[in-house]
C-alpha cells in the first residue's frame, strides 16, 4: 500500500473518541476537523459552537402572523378615534329638581271655595281640608314631585352648525296649569355667521325662548327660586314658542342683539302642539343688553296678533298686544370675604299679553259687534330680586314681584313675598329651601278684591351636570 493509499484509508476511518467532555452549549452543535493535513497521527479538537439556522418558512410565518396582528391593532385604533372624535361634537348636560312642596290658604283663597256650587266654602269643610273634585282628583295641595328635569344635547358638526335638543320627561309640574303637551323644551337648530372674531350671528330656528327680558332667558337651574316672576307665568306661561331668531354679539360679548319672529302661542298655553297658531299673525320679539362688567341694562320689546275664540258661538276675535320690558342688574363681589351680591330688577309694561292661564276673565272680550275692537287690558309686572351669597357654601335670597292683568281696577294685582336660603353641599349639588307669602287681589271688573292668601313652603334638591 502506498503512503497515499495509507492517509485516504485513516481519513475514512471513524476519529477515536476523545478523551477530554467539552462543556457543550444547549442548542448548538459539534464539528471535528484534523489537526494536519499530513502525517499519520491524527488529532482532534474541541468542537466550536454554530447557532442553528432558523427555517426560511418560519420567519415568513412570523412576520405575517406580526403584520396581521399590528392591521388589527390599527383597525381597533381607527373605529376608536372615529367614536372619540365622534363624542368630541357633543355636549350633554342635566339637572333635576325633586320637590317637597307645601301649601296654605285662607278662606277666599281656597280650593275648597265654590265646592259643591256653595258660595264660599261648604259647610264642615275648612280652607285646607281635602275634598273631592269632580275630575276623580283631591284638593290636597301637599306632596312629593319632580318639579323639572331635563336632559340637553348639543350636536355641533363643525363651528358653524349645531343642533340643540333639550327634554323635560316630565311635561306637566308648576302650580297650576294643564302642562305643555310636550317633553320637548329648546329645539333647535342653530347656523353660526363669524363676521370678525368679535362679532358673531347665531341664526335658530325651532322651538326656543322668548327673548323678552333676562328672567325669561336665565335658565331654571340658575336662578335659585324654583318659580318664575308672576308675570311671567301669566305674560309667557310656557317661556318656549317655535319661530326663528337672530342673536348677534359683540364688543367681547358684552353687547348682545336679538331679533326674533314666533307664532305666539307658548307651550304653556293648551294649543301649543294641537294648533300652534291660532291665527296668521306672528309674534315679533326684541331684545338688547350691554354688560358693563359690575352692572348690565337691557330693554326687550314683543309686538303681535291674538285670537279669542267663542267655541259655543263659533266667533274668532283677532286683537293687538304689545309689551316692553326693562330691566338692570348688579353682580359684584363687595365683600370678598363672603361672596357674590346679586340684584335683578324688572319692570314690564303691556297690553293685552295676558294668555289667560290663570285668570281666564284677563283675556279680552269679543264685542257685541264683531267689526268692533275688543276692550283693551293694561297690564303691569314688577320685580326685585337680591341674591347674596354667604361664602361658597350658603346663598341667601329674596324676591318681590307684583303683577296686576288690569291696571286700570284698583286694587288689582298679586303681591308675592319670597325669601330664600341655598346649602350648596358641592358643585352641581344644592338643597334649595323657600318660602312664599302671597296676597292675590286680582278679580274681575264689577266685583270685590278677594284677598287671596297662600303661603307656600318649597324644598328642592337640585342635581346637576
Amino acid at each position: 500500500m502506498s503512503l497515499t493509499a495509507a492517509h485516504q484509508a485513516a481519513a475514512q476511518e471513524p476519529a477515536p473518541p476523545s478523551t477530554s467532555s467539552p462543556t457543550t452549549t444547549p442548542g448548538a452543535s459539534w464539528s471535528t476537523a484534523p489537526t494536519s493535513s499530513s502525517g499519520s497521527d491524527v488529532g482532534t479538537q474541541p468542537a466550536q459552537p454554530t447557532a442553528a439556522a432558523p427555517a426560511s418558512g418560519d420567519v415568513e410565518g412570523r412576520v405575517k402572523a406580526l403584520e396581521a396582528k399590528l392591521a388589527g391593532m390599527q383597525e381597533k385604533e381607527e373605529k376608536r378615534s372615529k367614536v372619540l372624535e365622534w363624542l368630541e361634537h357633543v355636549k350633554l348636560s342635566g339637572w333635576i329638581q325633586p320637590q317637597l312642596i307645601w301649601q296654605s290658604y285662607n278662606d277666599a283663597a281656597s280650593p275648597n271655595a265654590g265646592a259643591g256650587g256653595a258660595s264660599g266654602l261648604p259647610a264642615g269643610i275648612g280652607a285646607n281640608t281635602t275634598i273631592a273634585k269632580a275630575d276623580g282628583t283631591t284638593t290636597n295641595p301637599d306632596m312629593f314631585r319632580i318639579r323639572r328635569a331635563r336632559l340637553k344635547f348639543e350636536l355641533t358638526a363643525n363651528e358653524y352648525a349645531k343642533v340643540i335638543i333639550e327634554i323635560d320627561p316630565f311635561p306637566t309640574g308648576g302650580l297650576q296649569g294643564a302642562g305643555t303637551g310636550t317633553i320637548g323644551r329648546q329645539v333647535e337648530a342653530v347656523a353660526t355667521i363669524p363676521w370678525s372674531k368679535d362679532v358673531k350671528t347665531e341664526i335658530g330656528m325651532g322651538i326656543m325662548k322668548l327673548p323678552f327680558g333676562y328672567s325669561i332667558l336665565q335658565s331654571d337651574a340658575d336662578r335659585p327660586f324654583i318659580e318664575r316672576n308672576w308675570y311671567e307665568q301669566n305674560m309667557t306661561p310656557g317661556e318656549f314658542d317655535v319661530g326663528v331668531r337672530a342673536a348677534t354679539t359683540a364688543l367681547d360679548k358684552k353687547l348682545s342683539v336679538v331679533a326674533a319672529v314666533f307664532n305666539g302661542v307658548t307651550q304653556g298655553e293648551k294649543n301649543f302642539t294641537v294648533l300652534p297658531d291660532v291665527n296668521r299673525g306672528k309674534d315679533v320679539v326684541g331684545r338688547a343688553a350691554y354688560n358693563f362688567g359690575p352692572f348690565d341694562v337691557g330693554v326687550s320689546g314683543i309686538f303681535g296678533h291674538a285670537a279669542v275664540v267663542d267655541a259655543t258661538a263659533l266667533k274668532f276675535k283677532q286683537y293687538k298686544r304689545w309689551g316692553v320690558n326693562f330691566e338692570a342688574a348688579v353682580h359684584h363681589k363687595f365683600v370678598k370675604s363672603l361672596g357674590n351680591t346679586k340684584v335683578f330688577a324688572e319692570l314690564v309694561l303691556a297690553q293685552n299679553l295676558d294668555r289667560g292661564t290663570k285668570y281666564a276673565f284677563a283675556l279680552p272680550t269679543i264685542p257685541a259687534n264683531i267689526n268692533d275692537d275688543v276692550g283693551s287690558h293694561d297690564e303691569r309686572g314688577l320685580m326685585v330680586r337680591l341674591e347674596q351669597d354667604l361664602t361658597d357654601w350658603f346663598t341667601l335670597g329674596f324676591r318681590y314681584d307684583m303683577y296686576t292683568p288690569d291696571s286700570a281696577q284698583k286694587n288689582n294685582a298679586r303681591d308675592t313675598y319670597g325669601f330664600l336660603g341655598s346649602v350648596n353641599f358641592a358643585k352641581g349639588l344644592k338643597l334649595l329651601l323657600e318660602f312664599d307669602h302671597a296676597i292675590d287681589n286680582v278679580h274681575r271688573p264689577g266685583s270685590a278684591a278677594p284677598s287671596k292668601q297662600i303661603e307656600t313652603f318649597s324644598s328642592v334638591l337640585q342635581a346637576r351636570f
